[in-house]
């Protein structure tokens, strides 16, 4: 019986090993997973806004991820490292849906949502957030007017 447990326990491994970003305990980033059927117009306009965000992102030491289940992601090196397939399973994506998650650095989900991306509410998620609290405290926004 042990030997069967051990057999199921190992099998498992190489999913959760090559799962982004399941396998880290601690980052220096968070993430925001944008998983989507094709390269479509949500595709575009998540990257588009993206730009547009692209210094209270930076700010918040926030990578934008797009994984699409025909095979396309941004960066086009994600596709190198990391078994796709494994990464829509391991955030449970539904087949065709549009699905965004946000990873804090420690790891977990802390914001799950569809096609369109409120951006505010994801700001002000990471800004909730302890480990950005302690950030705030020590820098002034670069991003302000």
């Amino acid at each position: 019986m042990r030997r069967i447990l051990l057999a199921l326990c190992l099998s498992c491994l190489p999913l959760i090993a090559s799962a982004y970003p399941l396998y880290a305990h601690s980052w220096s980033h968070r993430s925001v997973l944008y998983f989507a059927p094709t390269q479509d117009e949500y595709v575009r306009q998540f990257l588009l806004e993206t730009l547009m965000h692209e210094c209270e992102l930076d700010e918040r030491d926030v990578v934008t991820i797009i994984i699409t289940e025909d095979g396309y992601s941004y960066p086009a090196w994600l596709k190198d490292e990391f078994d796709l397939r494994d990464v829509l399973m391991a955030y449970g994506v539904p087949a065709g849906s549009h699905t965004a998650v946000l990873v804090g650095k420690d790891g977990e989900e802390k914001l799950r949502w569809g096609k369109t991306t409120d951006w505010i509410k994801v700001k002000d998620t990471i800004d909730a957030m302890p480990m950005r609290q302690h950030e705030m405290q020590r820098q002034i926004s670069r991003c302000q007017i």
